[in-house]
């Protein structure tokens, strides 16, 4: 029967690709790894069970990513796995620091259940004394004396006893491994009191007795051990399977597993047997708090120093780059790695995308170093990725052309992963949404000024055309400004706002527009105000305004105005962002964001003041209470330019019928034309129209909008 499910494992694994294989290969690990138990530990009859349970464990742990509830458990018998071929098989000293990394990383996380954690431990004990023994036995009396520095392997010692005692501490064993794990401990205690002595200068009078003692104790113990697994007195394997429910428990909730070993004999009442341990010598150090901000400063610092990090990242990933410095990757990854874990489910897209590209680069700048974990980090980078996927439409930031940078190198490296492919389905619905308003293509600036778009007719990500001209209907993720005058151009937070936005129905601005006209004085535009009531003879008009007004424009009255088809705003913008309107008050954008009488279908238009700041979350604010788009601002533009531009504005949208983005297009090529002319109805015009003044390039890109 077990050969059965052999084979239909091995059937199963030969059509999956990537994350698919994870159980199937952890399901092939555990009847690999009983036939290794059952062959004999140590003994080489069992090593190719061993060799392909390591390789099918190892696969598993690069398809599971950080966060994941099952990677602890994973990292301690894979670690567990390469010690024992190290250990009893005389495996390469690869496998020694592949398994102290996975034993530390699973010992590390907070889900490891009891029976794990006292595994991964005595096994990281032995991983440590075995080098340290191994490197003192390798010197001679000379050697030892000559005033070498004996820190490192002090070091090793001293971990191992912490291993050891922890594993004592926990009081999980049978008699027969307290006894083996005491005379571990006893002989790392000696091992590392001798090198102190040795690095104190008192060698001449060092007594080595002890330690020849310790280390046979150690050995006859460790028969006695071996002899115990034949006997099937020692602990097995642990079960991966079910392992994910365990996973993701509370540790206070973890089931208590106890190893049983053979009872002493007793002698007649008087003998108590081994002592076992009561306290630990040491206390378990508690797990200090994670500062995860400070964690991503230093991680910002180490990859770009004060710079975009994106950008230093970019110039990494490219081909032709030179190596980077020393040290730099390895850095990376663990900073990165370090991130990971300690954000757990709040991770961002972008926390995982820099680790992607940290294995990423790991990977490809060690391919020929001999360690064969190349292909491990390539896979591990893939995973890293695929985690960030369903995020990535959210992100705001400029992760997204860095994603589909390395989705790219990724696939050549690795095709079993699609990370590609995940990344365009993942992005369909939005493609789909933004194609259905007639958009060609979404935009996202990359740090070397070329445009990763991606194109609605086919769903697909593309480098921009070299001369950087647009489709006619653009979309672009992010603020910055762009200066071609022959696209419409819109703004968004992110793909996943795009294809929101993509569904709202824009009212006509004529149907029920606002106008807030200079609520505490300083603002006037006379002439603007003019021509906007006979452009929206319908608009309820707020504050000081030539002609009367509906009300001074207070806070309250602004809100109670959320279902306008049109809310323009002529006021002054605090330095926190905020409306100045009458009353003196202030109306926060969190004061508007949610509120809108309107169906989440239907919304309006809004133009912000020309003050430039605040311009972006004020944008969001009103787009999240339903409005489907706003006029905003990047910079302060002077008051007679401002007018100007947004009579054109105005116009363009009543009496020339465009959508705002052409609207506000229309505004860049007035701005740009020689034979520019007076919006009809502005009078008197604030400033000379026929000058070039008006055709500088800070004004051009002043103006953007918000939405679709």
């Amino acid at each position: 029967m077990a050969e059965d499910t052999e084979r239909e494992l091995r059937a199963r694994l030969a059509r999956l690709t990537g994350a698919a294989r994870t159980r199937p290969l952890i399901e092939l690990f555990q009847i690999l790894a009983d036939r290794y138990w059952r062959a004999g530990p140590g003994r080489p009859a069992g090593l190719p069970a061993l060799d392909e349970a390591i390789d099918c464990l190892t696969e598993a742990y690069g398809y599971l990513p950080p966060g994941d509830p099952m990677r602890a458990q994973v990292a301690s018998q894979l670690g567990w796995f390469l010690g024992a071929r190290q250990m009893a098989h005389g495996g390469p000293e690869s496998d020694r620091q592949r398994a102290i990394g996975l034993l530390e990383e699973a010992l590390a996380a907070t889900n490891l259940p009891p029976m794990f954690t006292c595994i991964a431990r005595m096994t990281l004990g032995q991983l440590y004394l075995a080098a340290v023994i191994r490197g003192f036995q390798s010197l001679d009396m000379s050697t030892l004396l000559a005033g070498a520095d004996h820190g490192p392997a002090r070091t090793e010692a001293e971990r191992a006893i912490d291993c050891f005692q922890q594993v004592l501490a926990g009081d999980l064993l049978g008699t027969e491994l307290v006894e083996g794990t005491q005379a571990m401990l006893t002989c790392a205690e000696t091992v590392r009191d001798l090198f102190v002595g040795l690095d104190a200068g008192t060698g001449a009078g060092i007594d080595f007795e002890p330690m020849m003692r310790a280390m046979a104790v150690l050995q006859e113990v460790q028969r006695r051990m071996a002899d115990g697994v034949e006997a099937g007195t020692m602990p097995r394997l642990p079960n991966l399977l079910g392992g994910r429910a365990t996973a993701a428990m509370d540790p206070l909730d973890f089931p208590v597993t106890v190893l049983h070993g053979p009872e002493p004999a007793s002698g007649g009442g008087d003998d108590p047997g081994p002592p076992r341990v009561e306290e630990p010598q040491h206390a378990r150090r508690s797990a200090a708090p994670v500062d995860l901000a400070a964690l991503r400063r230093a991680l910002r610092e180490r990859v770009a120093g004060g710079g975009d990090p994106y950008a230093a990242l970019a110039a990494l990933l490219r081909p032709d780059a030179p190596p980077p410095p020393a040290g730099l990757v390895d850095d990376l990854v663990g900073l990165a790695t370090s991130v990971t874990h300690a954000a757990g489910a709040t991770a961002t897209a972008t926390d995982r995308v820099v680790l992607a590209v940290a294995l990423y680069l790991r990977g490809r700048d060690d391919a020929d170093d001999g360690w064969g974990d190349a292909d491990d980090d390539v896979r591990a980078a893939a995973v890293a990725l695929s985690t960030a996927v369903d995020a990535l439409p959210a992100d705001p930031s400029g992760a997204v052309p860095l994603a589909v940078d390395l989705a790219g190198l990724l696939d050549s490296r690795y095709p079993e992963g699609r990370v590609g492919d995940a990344l365009h389905d993942r992005f369909g619905p939005v493609a789909q949404a933004l194609r259905e308003a007639r958009v060609q293509a979404l935009a996202w600036s990359r740090p070397d000024g070329t445009r990763l778009l991606l194109h609605m007719d086919d769903g697909r990500f593309r480098d921009g055309r070299p001369d950087g001209a647009l489709p006619p209907r653009v979309v672009v993720v992010g603020a910055e400004p762009l200066s071609d005058d022959d696209a419409v151009v819109s703004h968004v937070a992110s793909a996943r706002q795009a294809g929101e936005l993509a569904g709202r129905v824009p009212l006509r601005v004529t149907e029920a527009p606002v106008l807030v006209v200079d609520p505490r004085g300083g603002h006037d535009e006379a002439s603007l105000v003019r021509l906007c009531r006979r452009l929206y003879p319908r608009a309820v008009v707020l504050g000081r305004a030539d002609g009367g007004s509906d009300g001074p424009g207070t806070p309250e009255e602004v809100r109670r105005r959320l279902d306008a088809s049109m809310l323009h705003l002529t006021c002054g913008v605090s330095v926190t962002g905020a409306l100045e309107l009458a009353g003196p008050a202030d109306l926060d954008p969190a004061a508007i964001t949610g509120r809108t009488t309107r169906t989440a279908t239907e919304g309006g238009l809004v133009v912000l003041p020309p003050t430039g700041d605040g311009s972006v979350p004020l944008a969001e604010a009103f787009l999240a209470a339903g409005f489907t788009g706003v006029v905003g601002w990047t910079r302060p533009v002077p008051r007679p330019v401002a007018t100007l531009m947004l009579a054109v504005l105005h116009t363009g949208l009543v009496r020339g019928g465009l959508r705002p983005a052409a609207a506000v297009r229309s505004v860049r090529r007035w701005l740009a034309s020689p034979d520019r002319r007076t919006p009809a109805g502005l009078a008197p015009a604030p400033m000379d129209v026929t000058g070039p003044a008006l055709a500088d390039p800070v004004y051009r890109s002043a103006m953007v909008y918000h939405g679709i």
